[in-house]
């Protein structure tokens, strides 16, 4: 009926049971210390985190706003948690990733958490998260310690596990910080002798904990509904069009482009990583693109059919959207819905890894009779990365709610797809599941032998409306490879669980076909009952209908690019370079169509360009295409290597869709 002591007593002791596992405790997640104990030799020393962004991030002015989102309903459970906020580097006891090479998974054979502190010239206040691997948002206790003796800290689990769902059979990380005190200077906090204990265990020091109620608030049980979309008053014109030659759309301002992603200053300016072309009809047009200037993505509008673009104030320079890190820290950004709004994740990544924290957030463009707006404030959007994610895919149902998969590195350090909704047009996101996390089941896996990669890589998923919810698609990444895949599978939602994973026929890679490029598959649905998919794996375009797959327009290139015009006809656009040669030579943009009536048509070359394309340092090619676009024209627009290295360019094409009578 005593404790049973989760770390050694002596730092030798430890390293002998956990080997590499504290070396990664010592060197990065927090410091160890000798000179006060509560027993053995060393001890665990905690320091305070500033709230304030950390000052490398807050230089860039435009990214400050993502510090004032600081949710009623999410601050308690992630506040001061997050390493973006100045928590990072040997200020916490932060385990995730290695939770399980240090501490046993399965804790439900005991009652208690406990742990001994110290501090010291004032009261300190402990925080601890603990979390299973579904559980959300984390159990958090809070206490508040008196200086100069050590004190007891302890943790009701099985009031965790009957308020909760706490699941102490698969616990998955532990975070122990210090968030609050009177002073901002001199902090000097320790922790020592954790263990799980069973109730009326003895304890050599006065215990304290946290007799507050462990339920969740009524914000987050409260059900929502989807909102129906909002379209302007004003009538769109989608006449039919004739293809005409590209939009050229010049940037010419310094401060846009000069700029860098390491120490090397540089012109930049694409629609890859970070970019986006929509509608909403012939003359109301919108293009993102990403430029080094402020490591920032742009837009500019045009609302008079594409003859001048300027940014959403007017003005002629591009509008700055605030995000942080556009190469590896960002979506590529969606357009959304009839209206086409336009969603775009960004997030603080890296400014460090592991803490359950508010570091995922999702831009917001909105579609007005008088051009788009950009909301001011970025909305909290995922809470559960752990790391730097740069992808994304969303969309909007036709019951107006909003939906968004992305592929992270989890809390085992594992990589899988979270996904989440919103029925507010994006100012809240939510689980798909209540009180759990937003994971795939089935979909997070280990990309190294020891399972442990806060890296760059992740699954890449693509989500399509279906059944009056939606399906996953994606490509699962191959451990150790760095962009390498394996099989092609999906996953359906009926709008309460996913159905078990599948591998999808015909996916597999033919060799002399494939295409290196991100994300590897895009896909669309017609009437949320067929999907149509295209693939760097493969030439061609995949069919789902009745329940079976099949291969279409065998013609289509690997690493084309897929659009839904009207919810009837499909086009496919492919930039067609040199073979084996993408950098060099010219380009050739190229259409496909499928009628409502099943029929293909094409290919139809739509322009050329004498350079190739430009493809940023992650794989992913300078073209973008509206998967949902208006009944009679797909927008798509491309970025190649310019001739004048102090001008960008980027082109705008009004791709027309022959009208076919609905079925």
């Amino acid at each position: 009926m005593g404790d049973v002591p989760m770390g050694a007593e002596t730092l030798a002791d430890a390293e002998e049971r956990m080997g590499k596992a504290v070396e990664a405790l010592r060197r990065d997640l927090t410091t160890v210390r000798t000179g006060r104990a509560s027993q053995g030799e060393y001890s665990l020393q905690l320091r305070q985190p500033s709230y304030r962004l950390r000052r490398d991030i807050c230089k860039y002015r435009h990214v400050a706003s993502y510090g004032k989102n600081r949710r009623a309903d999410l601050w308690p459970y992630y506040g001061g948690m997050s390493e973006a906020f100045g928590n990072a580097g040997r200020r916490s006891l932060s385990t995730g990733g290695v939770f399980r090479q240090i501490f046993p998974s399965d804790w439900s054979g005991y009652d208690l958490l406990r742990f001994d502190v110290y501090c010291q010239g004032v009261e300190h206040t402990f925080r601890v998260a603990l979390e299973d691997e579904d559980v959300e948002p984390p159990v958090v206790r809070n206490m508040t310690v008196r200086p100069g003796k050590w004190t007891t800290l302890e943790v009701d689990l099985r009031a965790a596990a009957k308020a909760r769902g706490l699941d102490t059979k698969r616990m998955a990380t532990m975070f122990i910080i210090v968030t609050g005190t009177k002073e901002r200077k001199g902090i000097d906090a320790r922790l020592d002798n954790l263990r799980l204990c069973r109730k009326g265990a003895s304890a050599k020091f006065k215990v304290l904990r946290d007799d507050s109620p462990q339920t969740l608030p009524e914000s987050w049980r409260r059900p929502s509904q989807p909102q129906a979309e909002k379209l302007p008053a004003d009538k769109p014109d989608r006449s039919p069009l004739k293809l005409e030659k590209p939009f050229a759309i010049e940037v010419t301002d310094k401060k846009v482009l000069l700029g860098s992603m390491s120490s090397k200053k540089v012109f930049f300016c694409s629609v890859s990583p970070c970019g986006w072309a929509g509608a909403y009809d012939n003359n109301r047009l919108l293009v993102g693109f990403t430029a080094f200037g402020g490591r920032n993505a742009y837009v500019l509008q045009s609302l008079d059919g594409g003859k001048t673009w300027r940014g959403l104030d007017g003005g002629d320079r591009p509008t700055p959207l605030g995000i942080p890190n556009p190469d590896h820290g960002a979506g590529r950004g969606d357009v959304l819905g009839q209206r086409a709004d336009v969603g775009l994740l960004a997030n603080l990544g890296c400014a460090g890894t592991s803490t359950p924290a508010m570091r995922v957030y999702a831009r917001k463009l909105t579609f007005t009779a008088a051009g788009w707006k950009l909301r001011k404030t970025p909305a909290v959007f995922d809470c559960d990365a752990r790391h730097c994610t740069s992808n994304q895919s969303m969309l909007r149902l036709a019951n107006g709610r909003l939906w968004c998969a992305h592929g992270i590195v989890g809390r085992l350090g594992t990589i899988g797809i979270n996904l989440r909704y919103s029925d507010d047009d994006g100012l809240t996101w939510r689980s798909w599941r209540h009180g759990k996390s937003g994971a795939l089941p089935g979909s997070f896996h280990r990309t190294s032998e020891g399972g442990v990669s806060f890296g760059y890589i992740y699954e890449e998923p693509c989500i399509v409306p279906f059944g009056g919810q939606i399906a996953c698609l994606w490509y699962e990444r191959l451990p150790g490879k760095r962009f390498g895949m394996g099989r092609l599978k999906w996953s359906r939602f009926d709008g309460s669980k996913w159905s078990a994973i599948e591998i999808i026929p015909l996916g597999d890679t033919v060799r002399g076909e494939y295409v290196s490029s991100r994300p590897p598959a895009h896909a669309v649905s017609v009437g949320g009952k067929e999907i149509f998919l295209v693939s760097t794996r493969f030439a061609g375009v995949l069919h789902y209908a009745d329940g079976a797959w099949k291969k279409e327009a065998k013609g289509v290139p690997a690493g084309s690019r897929i659009s839904v015009a009207g919810d009837r006809s499909i086009v496919v656009i492919a930039a067609v370079g040199q073979p084996k040669a993408r950098d060099k030579g010219p380009t050739v943009i190229r259409s496909w169509q499928r009628s409502a009536d099943g029929v293909w048509s094409g290919p139809v070359d739509l322009a050329r360009e004498e350079s190739p394309l430009l493809w940023d340092r992650h794989k992913r090619p300078a073209i973008v295409v509206q998967a949902y676009a208006p009944p009679n024209f797909v927008p798509v627009a491309w970025s190649c290597a310019p001739a004048d290295k102090g001008k960008g360019i980027i082109r705008f094409l009004r791709v027309p869709v022959a009208q076919t009578p609905p079925r």
